[in-house]
């Protein structure tokens, strides 16, 4: 297992989704729906869904919600939080979906970049071949702008039940790969280590990546409320299909 699984699996159900606050993850859900121009009733894929922090506000909103992630744990908790809503697992590079089967595809919280740019690519173009004529992709990344003005070396994060974890990182501004490193301190003092690199993009290699991948309406904001992207933004890609 890649160090990304570990931390998107278990690890983070341990501790990052025990720090989530519910009201604003269904403002970021509204904001990406509205974003995506769809109304309550609209076949929505959340992809990938995490432990269904998005998907389960939209489904309670009206929108008739899939869910796709590539960890068992994850989908165990979104099926607890949002026991209504079909979740699959699967990779989002292979979607085991039928072609044109929703309005919108909603990836946020940088959920690409963890493998190359051919991966990301595929991803979109997967995302492309599921939406309806008309539908929208909503892509919220890091920026990579972002981090190369605001980058920091360390960080470290203590939860609700006495685990803490020291992230440590380098960026290749070149390359655009920032590299991790997570250390997990449990409460009786045991330590666990997982790396990964993720890619961080541009707005200009974003619109890129979507183009080949099949997109051709492509609009960009600094969020998913729809303010203007700067440096210190967040990357936030619509691209529709035409």
């Amino acid at each position: 297992m890649s160090g990304w699984e570990t931390l998107f699996g278990e690890v983070y159900i341990r501790t990052y989704a025990r720090l989530d606050d519910a009201v604003v993850s269904e403002q970021e859900a509204v904001q990406a729906v509205a974003l995506a121009g769809c109304e309550p009733g609209a076949d929505v894929l959340d992809c990938p869904c995490g432990f269904g922090r998005h998907a389960a506000p939209l489904a309670g909103a009206g929108y008739r919600v899939v869910g796709v992630d590539r960890s068992e744990a994850m989908l165990a908790e979104a099926g607890r939080r949002a026991p209504g809503v079909r979740f699959v697992r699967g990779d989002y590079r292979d979607l085991s979906l039928a072609d044109a089967g929703f309005d919108a595809v909603l990836c946020l919280f940088t959920s690409l970049g963890y493998s190359d740019e051919e991966g990301d690519e595929r991803a979109l173009a997967e995302f492309r071949r599921v939406l309806r004529p008309g539908g929208s992709l909503v892509v919220d990344l890091v920026n990579r702008d972002r981090v190369a003005a605001t980058f920091r070396p360390r960080d470290w994060d203590g939860f609700p039940g006495g685990e803490t974890i020291l992230e440590e990182r380098r960026f290749d501004p070149i390359e655009g790969i920032v590299e991790a490193r997570h250390t997990l301190v449990e409460p009786d003092g045991r330590r666990t280590s997982f790396g990964y690199r993720l890619r961080v993009y541009t707005a200009t290699e974003l619109a890129a990546l979507l183009r080949a991948a099949g997109f051709g309406e492509i609009e960009f904001h600094g969020a998913l409320d729809g303010s203007p992207l700067t440096e210190r933004s967040r990357l936030v890609a619509v691209a529709r299909v035409v």
